[in-house]
């Protein structure tokens, strides 16, 4: 509303309100949807421009508290007097974002479930606890990095202190997030691996999942039947894509980390563990979403 955000945004709506006059009409078009504020005025800009159906795809995970993906439930009404711009229809990965969207009153109308393109990898893991090493003097514990520097810095100090009560053989994989980089001169107590290896690869060749209250690459371990253990931070809410999931434990302190971590290499997390994310590998749903795209009728009947 001020400052350089607000001109920021007022380019953006000029740019997308230019683009979309010249271009010629699109029958249908996607966009990644993620909260942005950029989103609202493609939106706005894509109808003005009278282009066909627009399909918003979440395409990762949608946490409880990431009011991103929110609104109060009664601006979804549509009035004719500034309504919100809202996508004709909003493409949702399985039944876990399902779930969150119904939770946050969006119409039941606008949602239709595909598969989750960016998982599809997944395809084919049984949901079940992954076989534990086989090496008994081996005990694989795969950190997972943060984006925020923060809590990066806190989950590696927690595991630091928790490492002295963890067995002698305890060896830890550490793929840190892109934007943050882990440094093994910062945590001298600890041997560290430091990898960039895909997830898929380092999810095979592990026990536990050591993992930050936010980062969706907890979703992957837990898909792969990997045990998940996350830090909560006192200081905010815990926004972590497995919130109410059985499978994973959450700790407060370096104490709670070791012993949850030892719970979990014992086999002590026989959860039942729920679908996640459509996979289904003949993409049948996102061909039925094409197919149907520019004409009357489900989805996107409205």
């Amino acid at each position: 509303m001020f400052g350089s955000t607000a001109i920021w945004n007022c380019l953006f709506l000029n740019l997308f309100e230019k683009t979309l006059e010249i271009l010629p009409r699109q029958r249908l078009g996607f966009y990644l949807q993620e909260g942005m504020g950029w989103e609202i005025a493609f939106i706005h800009a894509w109808k003005k421009a009278g282009h066909g159906k627009l399909v918003g795809v979440p395409h990762a995970t949608i946490r409880y508290w990431d009011l991103r993906y929110f609104f109060e439930p009664r601006t979804y009404q549509r009035c004719g007097d500034n309504d919100l711009p809202l996508p004709d229809v909003v493409a949702l990965n399985g039944p876990a974002a399902q779930r969150a969207f119904e939770g946050g009153g969006y119409p039941a109308i606008r949602m239709v479930e595909v598969e989750a393109l960016r998982y599809m990898y997944l395809h084919g893991r049984p949901v079940a606890r992954v076989e534990k090493s086989k090496k008994a003097e081996s005990f694989r514990i795969l950190v997972l990095g943060d984006i925020s520097p923060a809590i990066t810095r806190k989950q590696m100090k927690w595991l630091e202190k928790a490492g002295s009560a963890l067995p002698a053989n305890s060896r830890f994989v550490v793929k840190p997030h892109p934007a943050c980089p882990i440094s093994g001169d910062d945590y001298p107590r600890l041997k560290l691996q430091i990898t960039a290896q895909p997830l898929g690869e380092l999810l095979i060749d592990c026990d536990v999942a050591y993992t930050s209250y936010m980062t969706s690459a907890a979703v992957d371990a837990y898909c792969f039947g990997v045990p998940v253990v996350s830090v909560l931070d006192g200081d905010a809410f815990n926004i972590s894509p497995l919130r109410g999931y059985a499978g994973v434990a959450y700790v407060t302190a370096p104490d709670e980390l070791s012993s949850a971590l030892l719970c979990a290499w014992q086999g002590k997390d026989e959860a039942d563990r729920k679908a996640y994310f459509c996979l289904d590998k003949q993409l049948s749903r996102w061909r039925s979403l094409l197919l149907a795209g520019g004409v009357m009728g489900s989805p996107f009947e409205s």
